[in-house]
């Protein structure tokens, strides 16, 4: 009965220590009624030393992640809202034609407008010739228009070239509706950028 007795003692003095010790805790202080707190409006403020708390971001990098968001978005939108049509050329030939020469304008133009973005420039013939004959003169084709651009201020490192010959038909058939449609230059967006 004794043990029992100085048991029930000693979690009785236990409980009142941790009692006192958390009421000897610092009084937290509140800003009068009516009157905004120090760190109020202020998200990842530590009150009193004006330092962000861990894992939090400041004001500032939410506005700079906000903008680049918004950059990227619009960015998009252009990039789907581009100008890069095919440019066709003539039976066995890689020279720009005239009537081609606004609408390539209006794609360097463009591209000076958006320097963050890359193309490829893709050569293609129709399926007339050999295999080895077409590559050359799809890459001919891409290289001309490449140089076209170039001479109008669009920088060369933003282009790269490469020849599908014959392989790769925008439009089937064997008569030449087909083969004009085929002779061209397509442009894609270098997602490698």
């Amino acid at each position: 009965q004794g043990g029992t007795m100085k048991l029930i003692g000693f979690c009785c003095v236990l409980l009142a220590l941790l009692f006192f010790w958390g009421c000897s805790s610092a009084p937290v202080q509140t800003a009068p009624a009516g009157q905004p707190s120090k760190t109020e409006g202020q998200p990842g403020r530590l009150a009193g030393d004006g330092k962000t708390a861990p894992g939090q971001i400041t004001e500032e990098e939410l506005l700079r992640e906000r903008q680049r968001a918004e950059r990227e978005r619009a960015l998009a939108e252009a990039i789907r809202k581009a100008p890069l049509v095919d440019i066709f050329f003539d039976f066995d030939s890689y020279a720009v034609r005239q009537d081609d020469v606004q609408t390539l304008t209006t794609i360097g133009t463009w591209l000076k407008q958006y320097p963050q973005v890359r193309i490829v420039v893709e050569g293609h013939t129709d399926e007339r010739g050999t295999t080895e004959y077409n590559l050359a003169l799809g890459q001919k084709r891409a290289e001309g228009v490449k140089d076209f651009l170039v001479r109008i201020g669009v920088g060369q490192e933003r282009m790269r070239t490469v020849s599908f010959g014959k392989e790769m038909p925008a439009v089937p058939g064997h008569d030449e509706g087909a083969w004009a449609k085929n002779r061209r230059v397509h442009f894609v967006v270098d997602e490698k950028r």
